[in-house]
């Protein structure tokens, strides 16, 4: 092991600076740059906590009266003594020995003599028959003063010496092309097959060689053709072998998961489809089994938010569950005041652990938790157990939550049996949520964790008073990042998104200062396409933009619009204009109000998609249902607009500009 001595000709690498030790002081140490003769004072202890740390290195060097010579900014690894053998521990033990003995003599080693005099006396020590001439020993003396790591100069160069191929670049070329083609195979071929397979191409392609003059290619053993084999990535050959999942589950190692030393340290979401069957609020047609996002605490085991609704995951979900988890929860206590327990657990998460689905691996979302300051860590595929909180929790849920319920399901028609499911369900959606929200409050978070001994909010409450939960600071900015993201030009009619127009007076005073025809990133709120967030292309600045149909657009999702669109194209192959849409919108829900009625559940599986049923329209105080699918949009015929008396024509359309009361 390489050491060091606070003295003249220490010298350090800090920073990516080289500097020399020169002298010290009240237990202060000064350097000096040799190079600029920058000079640095370090205190003394926190100089050999930065050693320990690694923060400062301490290189090898040789000094001069003129240069200082290091080595360098890489630090090399130093070869270890306890990784020899056993033949050259011996035999530096043996020089040890006389080196040693020399110097407790006091003789130096310019003294010959003296030196050739004390050997055979050493050497009668340790019953040494062969003892090293005078001139050996002289050497050793010469190598153990000058060197840095004395022990490890005089270890023999041949103990760190490694085997070399002994075969040609183009031989060992050969023999690896073979073992790829005629061992890395999924049909799983012995070695000794492939063995037999190489020598018959090696013989093949001496023949040729020898036919054109050139020089034969090497025969190995099959020795070492096994020992080939073993040289290669393990990994690789497994999945060549088996395939990716025999490799990753034979050769993993569990290092375990992200830590967390505090709330909102590390939070983990997941989607899952639960295992109950619910009914529309107003129809009481069944609406099938919906969809829960849910994020939890991984310090805490706290519930932070959930996000239910009939999308199978997606963006939409992670994003509603994601605003759910940044939003007080007190609004659920003024609308069920049945809400016993308080639920003080809500703030934006450090790090986002998921696994890597589809959505979870977007770009969006990555960009959206960068932008609110967050980030994001991905469990490797098929590993559940890197994100154990969630999944338990899942466990819990299905547990506790869902097994008295009617309208519960089962995870395979064996165990269905004769119990149907749809014939008993009669939990309503919004009843749902509120028993959601009751569990979450009422049971989960305040039942104490088996290894920690206390509740989840215990946790929560004792954590956030040294480590306070970080939170949005306006609902309009985090539109803006959890929307979606779009470019367009502004035209004469704003700009166009999915066959509507955005345009009002703050466009125009955009146009008045930059002309039209220039390109503009605008977000799209999902959950209300009634408007835009139009960026400055100068400032940077977002401003809202309205549609120019409220009666069609405001309170709109835009999965409704894409649905419309895409019924509208069904029927017609014009242009689909707004008030096609709405006559396709008129026709839809008279459908649906028809299958109701009838008990024509065929569509019912997209029917709460279609309707926008999730949480967070319920926490809102919004009623939506099959029964008016389109009941989310905002149809009131009072219009006003900005203050003047009289509407005045858009600039864009000629269409009056109107804002909603």
């Amino acid at each position: 092991m390489r050491q060091f001595q606070i003295a003249k000709g220490l010298v350090i690498n800090t920073n990516g600076q080289v500097y020399e030790y020169t002298d010290r002081s009240l237990g202060e140490l000064y350097f000096q740059s040799p190079e600029n003769g920058q000079r640095i004072i370090i205190k003394e202890t926190d100089f050999f906590s930065s050693v320990e740390d690694g923060t400062i290195h301490v290189l090898n060097n040789q000094s001069s009266p003129k240069t200082l010579l290091t080595d360098g900014l890489e630090q090399t690894t130093t070869p270890l003594i306890v990784d020899i053998g056993d033949k050259y521990v011996k035999q530096l033990q043996w020089k040890l020995h006389y080196v040693h003995g020399i110097q407790k003599a006091g003789i130096s080693r310019g003294c010959r003599e003296k030196i050739k005099n004390e050997i055979p006396k050493l050497a009668a020590k340790i019953n040494d028959a062969s003892p090293p001439s005078p001139s050996a020993v002289q050497v050793w003396l010469l190598t153990y003063h000058r060197a840095i790591d004395p022990n490890l100069q005089l270890v023999s160069k041949n103990a760190y010496r490694k085997r070399v191929n002994q075969i040609d670049s183009d031989s060992e070329l050969f023999l690896q092309d073979r073992i790829q083609l005629h061992y890395a195979q999924l049909t799983r071929p012995s070695i000794a097959d492939a063995y037999r397979q190489y020598l018959r191409a090696l013989k093949l392609e001496n023949k040729s060689r020898l036919a054109e003059g050139r020089i034969e290619l090497y025969q190995v053993s099959d020795r070492t053709f096994f020992n080939r084999i073993k040289q290669l990535p393990q990994k690789e050959l497994l999945i060549a072998r088996y395939g990716y999942e025999v490799a990753r589950k034979q050769l993993k190692v569990s290092q375990g998961h992200l830590p967390a030393d505090y709330p909102l340290d590390v939070v983990e979401i997941d989607h899952t489809l639960m295992n109950l069957y619910v009914v529309d609020d107003v129809s009481y047609l069944p609406l099938g089994r919906p969809w829960i996002t849910a994020i939890k605490d991984r310090h805490t085991n706290v519930l932070l938010g959930f996000y239910i609704s009939f999308h199978a995951g997606g963006l939409q979900s992670i994003f509603g569950a994601i605003k759910h988890s940044l939003r007080s929860h007190q609004y659920a206590f003024d609308k069920w005041p049945e809400l016993e327990n308080g639920w003080t657990a809500f703030g934006l998460g450090t790090i986002y652990c998921s696994d890597r689905g589809a959505d979870f691996m977007s770009q969006q979302y990555w960009r959206a938790l960068l932008d609110l300051g967050a980030s994001y860590e991905l469990c490797e595929r098929r590993t559940p157990w890197l994100k154990g909180s969630i999944e338990r929790f899942f466990l819990t849920l299905e547990r506790t939550f869902f097994e008295t319920l009617p309208g519960k399901t089962f995870n395979s028609l064996a165990n269905r049996k004769d119990y149907d499911p749809r014939q008993h369900a009669v939990i309503r959606f919004s009843t749902l949520v509120f028993l959601m929200h009751k569990w979450a409050v009422d049971y989960h978070n305040v039942t104490p964790h088996s290894r920690k001994l206390a509740t989840p909010i215990e946790l929560w409450n004792e954590g956030v008073g040294f480590a306070p939960p970080p939170l949005p600071a306006s609902t309009q900015s985090l539109d803006i990042i959890l929307g979606e993201r779009h470019q367009g030009v502004v035209r004469n009619e704003g700009i166009q998104y999915l066959g509507l127009h955005f345009a009002d007076s703050g466009l125009q005073d955009l146009v008045d200062e930059l002309g039209r025809g220039f390109t503009a990133e605008f977000i799209v709120n999902p959950e209300n396409i009634g408007y835009i967030h139009l960026k400055h292309p100068r400032t940077g600045q977002y401003q809202r933009v309205n549609c120019t149909r409220p009666d069609y657009s405001h309170g709109l999702t835009l999965f409704q619009h894409k649905y419309l669109r895409h019924e509208a194209k069904i029927h017609s192959k014009n242009n689909h204009s707004i008030e096609q849409l709405f006559d396709v919108r008129s026709v839809i829900e008279d459908k649906i109000k028809e299958d109701i009625a009838l008990k024509d559940s065929a569509h019912k599986k997209q029917l709460g998609r279609i309707a926008a049923i999730n949480s967070n329209a319920v926490l809102d105080k919004q009623t939506r249902s099959t029964s008016a699918v389109f009941a989310n949009v905002q149809r009131s015929k009072k219009l006003i607009d900005d203050g003047n008396s009289s509407a005045s024509p858009s600039p864009f359309t000629n269409v009056p500009h109107y804002q909603w009361e």
